[in-house]
This record gives C-alpha cells, sequence and structure tokens, in this order.
C-alpha cells in the first residue's frame, strides 16, 4: 500500500480525535446510551451493596438485558451510572424497554436519582422499598432497619406488586405512604407507577436531640402520586398543603406493568422538564405496550417544597417492642431543593412473590435533544443503496418548552457521526464526507446530500447494521451545538439478499421485540 496514503489516513484519524476533544459539552454527560446486551458489565455502570443482612446484589449481565432479579424469593439489585451525571437545570429523559415476568408478580422495579455529589450512595431498604425509602422496625425486627437511599432526589417505581406506595405500621416494617390500603392486595393496588420524593431531615424534640426511629435517613421519601395501570382502578395524589392524599381518577388505560412471557417487553419514558424560576420539576411517565403508548402520570409537577404527612412513627421510640397500637403522624415540610447535578439508577426487588426484572436498550438524553430514529432498507449482493437516513429524524430550534416542536428541517447533516452502541464516535470524518468500513462493506455518509450510501462487501449476505447519531441546528448555536444535545444512537438496517428484490428504504420506529 502507498505510503502516502497510509500516512494521509493517519493524519486524518488525528485529526478526528482531535477534532472529538474539542467538542464543546457544557450541560453534563449526555446523550448516553447503553444496550446491556453483553454479559460484561460495562465500566461506567457501579453496582451497589444493600444495607440489609445477608442480602446480596442479585444484578446479572446478560445477553437478553441487565438482569436486576432472578425470580427467587428475596432478591435485590441495584447499579447506577457513576461516571455520568446531568445539570439539573436542563430536565432529562429517559427511555429504556424493560420486562418483569416468570413469578408469582413482585415486587417491582424502580429509576432514581440522586445527588451527583455523593459518589458511593447507601441503598435504602430493599422488599417492597426497593431500595428507595427506608423502612423503621421495633427493636425486635431491628435487624431489617435502613435508612433510605443517601441524596435521593426523586424515584419513580414501576410497582407490579402494589406496596410502595404504601403506609406500613408493623413490627417490622414501618414506613410513610398513602394509608389504610395495604391490607387488600386485590387488583385495585397492583400495577402502579409511582412517585417518591427526596431525603428529608430528622425531627427535633429539642436542641440537643431527636425522636427515636426519625433520625437523618428515617424521613422524607414520601409519596408524590400514584397512578394503576389497570382500569377502573383509584390512583392518589399528595394535597401539597394539608399533607393528606387524596382520589384522582384521570387515568383511562387498561393494561398491566408485568410481561406475559419473556418476550413481552414494555417500553418505558420518562420527560423531566424545568419548572419556572428552577422550582422543580414537571415529570410525565409514558410506558409503551405493544404499539400503544400510554401516559400514566401526566405533567405532575414536583416543587421545591412540599408538605406531607410523616405518618409511621412511635412517639414512644422504636427501641420498645410493641409500642402504640396506632402510628404516629406529623405535617411536615420536605425541602426538595434541586440539587446541582444528578446521577440516575435503577433498581428491582422479590419477597416473598418473584418476577424476573430485566433492563436493556437504555438511552438518557436532554429535553429537545436532536430524535434519530431507526432505518430499514434492501439490496442485492454487492449492489450499493442510498437511504435518506435524517428524513424521519427530528431537529429542534428556538427556546426550549415542553411544548417545542421539532422537525427534519431543524437536523444539522454536517453533525452527523457513526458511533457504536454507547455513542462513541466511530469511522473517518474527511471534508464532505464520513465513512467507516466493516466486514459488512462500507458505509459514506455525505455532508452535502444529507444521505448513506451503503456498499455491500463482495461476498457479504445477510443483514448490514451501523449506528449514527446526529445534532440539532439552530441560528444562534446555542445549546443545540453543545455534545450534550447529540442524540442516541439510531441503527441503520440493510437486508443484503442473493438475488434480485424489492428495494425499499423503510424508515419507521419498530414495535418492541
Amino acid at each position: 500500500m502507498d505510503n502516502k496514503y497510509i500516512a494521509g489516513c493517519i493524519i486524518i484519524v488525528i485529526l478526528f480525535f482531535v477534532y472529538q476533544l474539542g467538542q464543546a459539552q457544557n450541560y453534563g454527560d449526555f446523550p448516553y446510551s447503553q444496550s446491556f446486551r453483553t454479559e460484561t458489565k460495562p465500566e461506567e455502570i457501579d453496582i451497589v451493596t444493600p444495607q440489609n443482612s445477608g442480602i446480596q446484589n442479585d444484578a446479572t449481565f446478560t445477553s437478553e438485558g441487565l438482569r436486576l432479579t432472578s425470580n427467587e424469593t428475596g432478591r435485590f439489585g441495584a447499579v447506577f451510572i457513576g461516571d455520568h451525571q446531568f445539570q439539573s437545570i436542563q430536565g432529562i429523559r429517559i427511555e429504556f424497554e424493560y420486562l418483569m415476568y416468570g413469578g408469582s408478580g413482585a415486587d417491582g422495579m424502580c429509576v432514581f436519582f440522586f445527588d451527583a455529589s455523593i459518589n458511593n450512595p447507601v441503598i435504602g431498604s430493599v422488599g417492597s422499598a426497593l431500595g428507595y425509602t427506608y423502612n423503621r422496625t421495633n427493636l425486635y425486627y431491628a435487624v431489617n432497619r435502613a435508612t433510605g437511599l443517601s441524596g435521593a432526589y426523586l424515584c419513580i417505581a414501576l410497582d407490579s406488586y402494589g406496596n410502595f406506595k404504601n403506609r406500613f405500621w408493623q413490627g417490622d416494617s414501618r414506613i410513610n405512604g398513602i394509608p389504610d390500603i395495604s391490607g387488600d392486595l386485590g387488583d385495585r393496588y397492583i400495577s402502579n407507577v409511582t412517585l417518591r420524593g427526596a431525603r428529608g431531615g430528622s425531627v427535633q424534640v429539642s436542641d440537643f436531640e431527636s425522636i427515636d426511629g426519625m433520625e437523618d435517613g428515617y424521613m422524607g421519601y414520601p409519596v408524590l402520586i400514584s397512578q394503576p395501570t389497570l382500569g377502573n382502578n383509584e390512583g392518589w395524589q399528595l394535597d401539597e398543603t394539608g399533607g393528606n392524599y387524596f382520589p384522582i381518577n384521570t387515568y383511562s388505560g387498561d393494561f398491566n406493568l408485568r410481561g406475559e412471557d419473556q418476550s413481552d417487553y414494555r417500553k418505558a419514558i420518562i420527560e423531566i422538564f424545568p419548572l419556572d424560576s428552577n422550582e422543580g420539576f414537571e415529570i410525565t411517565v409514558k410506558i409503551q405496550h405493544g404499539e400503544t403508548e400510554t401516559i400514566v402520570i401526566n405533567d405532575y409537577p414536583y416543587r421545591r417544597f412540599v408538605e406531607y404527612a410523616e405518618n409511621a412513627y412511635d412517639l414512644e421510640g422504636d427501641n420498645i417492642i410493641g409500642g402504640s397500637v396506632y402510628p404516629e403522624s406529623t405535617t411536615t415540610i420536605l425541602d426538595a431543593t434541586i440539587p446541582m447535578y444528578l446521577r440516575v439508577g435503577f433498581a428491582a426487588s422479590t419477597g416473598g412473590e418473584t418476577d424476573i426484572h430485566l433492563l436493556r436498550e437504555l438511552k438518557i438524553s436532554l429535553p429537545s435533544s436532536a430524535e434519530a430514529y431507526d432505518d430499514y432498507a434492501s439490496t442485492i449482493r454487492m449492489e450499493p443503496v442510498i437511504i435518506d437516513v435524517l428524513d424521519n429524524d427530528i431537529g429542534y430550534s428556538g427556546q426550549i418548552t415542553k411544548t417545542q416542536i421539532g422537525d427534519k428541517e431543524h437536523i444539522n447533516p454536517n453533525s452527523f457521526r457513526f458511533c457504536d452502541d454507547s455513542g462513541e464516535f466511530l469511522g473517518i470524518v474527511d471534508n464532505d464526507m464520513t465513512v467507516y468500513g466493516t466486514t459488512e462493506g462500507n458505509w459514506l455518509f455525505n455532508f452535502q446530500e444529507g444521505k448513506l450510501t451503503f456498499t455491500p462487501a463482495s461476498n457479504f449476505i445477510g443483514l448490514a447494521t451501523v449506528r449514527y447519531s446526529i445534532k440539532s441546528k439552530d441560528e444562534t448555536g446555542e445549546p443545540y451545538d453543545d455534545e450534550a444535545y447529540r442524540s442516541p444512537p439510531a441503527t441503520v438496517n440493510v437486508n443484503v439478499s442473493p438475488f434480485q428484490t424489492i428495494i425499499s428504504n423503510r424508515m419507521v420506529t419498530p414495535v418492541i421485540k
């Protein structure tokens, strides 16, 4: 091979990496993408140890996804993304595919957010608390005691069994929540999407001491809203001015958060937008089941200060066996000031009842980031195919708002980059194009034309794939030219057959498989 050609390629590669290093990223470590379809733990994922004695972290990395728990009793799994954080004032968008199946339907799984200044968080209680909330007990069950998640700000639970939202008052479990519904576990109380708030402070009875059992880590984490996904069921929402709960009947869907078998994945989509003056977040949770996308929680306002009822403690102290027949309750103000930066984690539990809990295809981005969608095309052996990959993608421009509408006209073709599953750039950028070669063939994207050409290798037959990401364009540049506003990766799929077929560029978002 010509030495001048080799030298030229080396220079191009060096310039490409210099280009990457020079890209501004002022809004956090995103986008982030992780398929979790490998048996090896990704470097950026940290596994945390439960407080409760004898409980091991059951998180296992498999080709089917991150298995947080097996379908055995008393299991718990939790991980967090250790080296990624996001600037809270921008909000966040999270989507992931999940599956809960194979057992009797417990306990569920959750997404949790905590202060990024805490590098090694202490995970909360296991079981129905899903690693987020505390668990007080009386002295007889002291081994089951656990503080809630350190630095906790918000938890969004896919609560299959229904207990995450409940107030418990018994010897082995004392947790605040919605009262007087824990005795009936019929269909009315299972399959809920539930939000719990931030960690609270301790209750002082004097300037020098706190109430036993209400010290730091055993306060806060209140239920904010709980909405069932099964029809004709009742939801509950916190009255922020009185600390009580009132029923809500704003939901019209009818599906179970659990899957029926190992192929019955759902997709959770969480959109968190900042409220005015950085006074909190507006939270929306959607679940895609099959081809249907259902809004379960719509624009819930999680404000900086929340009045709630700390309604599961004993004024006599939790070190007394027995104690009060009924729990004490006090109205408390929760300071839910948003940390400057937040980290994201995931957890799941089983108890006396079980399920396998799986997580895969995680994508995290900032609101109004560019959106890239999968593309499909076909060709025959050795025949190039041109694909208009940007045609079904979306870019944004102007002020970022929740009602902002994007379109393909605001995509920046020059931002197109080949990438791997995690978003790391691949290939070589050379003037008006970027190229990437694989054993399947050669991929070339022309910046000026905005089109992708795939040329199959001479001996390749089958499905060829490549991943790419994009950014939006705006006249002012900010913030859309920041790398944090790049889209999560999308996949281009080209079926190469040995015989003549109809060539089509079918570009759709596929059903969860």
